[in-house]
């Protein structure tokens, strides 16, 4: 199986000035529905859908959970989920409020599955991009 890819022509980040440069960007090609993810685990087992919803719902509850304990949510040789904050810095530690935390973000750090599962993708052209358009996140 090949990653479609497609290059867009794009600013180099740290250098507003330079020319434009192409760039590899995947081509994603839509969404896997949790609908469809409980549908095809399902059928690689002995559980039905509806028990295959159950437990990942009981999964994101208790990661939930863990998380906004400041906990790491290890899921086995799948990964890690951990929580990062980010804001204003101040000299004093006195000086630092709660206010401070602007930006609150879950990282995921892949684990041996998907680590060797990266080791082996190809890739496929799919196309240029000459002016990209604005990506929005759901």
């Amino acid at each position: 199986m090949s990653v479609p890819y497609q290059l867009v022509l794009r600013h180099n980040p740290k250098d507003k000035l330079a020319p434009k440069k192409y760039y590899g960007a995947v081509k994603n090609s839509g969404k896997t529905e949790f609908e469809t993810l409980c549908t095809t685990i399902s059928d690689r087992g002995t559980c039905i859908k509806g028990d295959v919803q159950a437990a990942l719902d009981g999964l994101i509850f208790a990661m939930k959970q863990g998380l906004a304990e400041g906990r790491i949510i290890q899921l086995g040789e799948f990964g890690n989920f951990r929580m990062s904050i980010g804001g204003t810095g101040v000299e004093d530690s006195k000086e630092y409020a709660v206010s401070m935390i602007t930006r609150k973000k879950i990282i995921f750090t892949p684990g041996k599955l998907l680590q060797d599962m990266m080791k082996t993708l190809s890739f496929k052209a799919t196309g240029i991009i000459v002016e990209p358009a604005a990506v929005t996140e759901p």
